[in-house]
């Protein structure tokens, strides 16, 4: 199975559980993999054959930022629902850090992945 990937797309929003979450955006960062096969478009060289990736990122700011949502574990699900409706994928990945966590402690960032595939 081919990917393509996009890597460390920068968001600002409003994600988190508490109100000063809420009340000041912070930059998200997100890795999306889409799993498909890209023998056509790789024999064709045409982008009606492929996924446009900046079709793609529109609809990853579209939907990670359509409401401040209170986990990134929502947004990652919705974002995956989308990509997995929108566009002819086997499986997709997503990866939304939030480097700016209020964690009392040193650390460089807090991660999900979310993994899903079509049924």
């Amino acid at each position: 199975m081919d990917c393509l990937r996009i890597l460390n797309l920068k968001i600002p929003a409003k994600h988190g559980i508490y109100d000063f979450e809420k009340n000041k955006e912070g930059v998200f960062e997100l890795d999306v993999e889409m799993f498909l096969d890209l023998n056509i478009p790789g024999k064709t060289d045409k982008i009606d054959d492929t996924i446009n990736y900046d079709d793609v990122v529109n609809v990853v700011i579209k939907v990670f930022t359509n409401k401040d949502y209170n986990l990134i574990e929502a947004a990652g699900q919705n974002i995956c629902n989308q990509l997995l409706t929108q566009f002819k994928l086997e499986k997709v990945i997503i990866r939304i850090r939030k480097p700016h966590a209020p964690i009392n402690a040193e650390f460089d960032t807090v991660e999900v992945e979310l993994i899903r595939t079509t049924k």
